[in-house]
């Protein structure tokens, strides 16, 4: 008799709940990512590596604190685009920071700190502005300036 090897059967065919569970859950993190990304502008959906549901929040990582903080922007545009799509379940956002490891952006560069003589015209500038806004920016600006030029 001749020798027939066994057909393979791939492992999701096996009636495993567990594997079907995890199946099911990856694919409705993966529909709602497509959920977040679609309610975000197209640089700052790039940034968006993933995300989860706890409870009733939902967890969304990111690459850096920089862009988890321009997330936070938009976190109610995000919320209304998950609960129209069915989702009434989530009543939070939480912004996680990825560990540098996955980070795939090269590092930046010292930043350029200006002359004293800049940061002066800065501080001057902002007694003459006539917007209480950019007073306070640039007063704030000048100040964040200036303990960055003495250290």
């Amino acid at each position: 008799m001749p020798y027939r090897p066994k057909s393979f059967k791939n492992a999701l065919s096996h009636s495993n709940r567990t594997t079907v569970h995890y199946l099911l859950t990856i694919e409705k993190h993966q529909k709602i990512l497509k959920l977040i990304r679609f309610a975000l502008p197209y640089e700052l959906a790039q940034e968006v590596r993933d995300c989860a549901i706890k409870n009733s929040n939902l967890l969304v990582f990111t690459t850096s604190a920089a862009w988890a903080s321009q997330l936070r922007f938009y976190s109610q545009a995000i919320l209304s685009s998950v609960h129209l799509n069915g989702h009434e379940s989530i009543d939070k956002i939480q912004l996680k920071v990825l560990d540098s490891i996955y980070d795939s952006s090269p590092d930046l560069p010292d930043p350029i700190i200006p002359s004293k003589e800049i940061i002066k015209m800065i501080q001057n500038d902002q007694r003459d502005a006539a917007d209480s806004d950019l007073k306070k920016s640039l007063l704030n600006l000048g100040k964040t300036l200036s303990k960055l030029s003495n250290s």
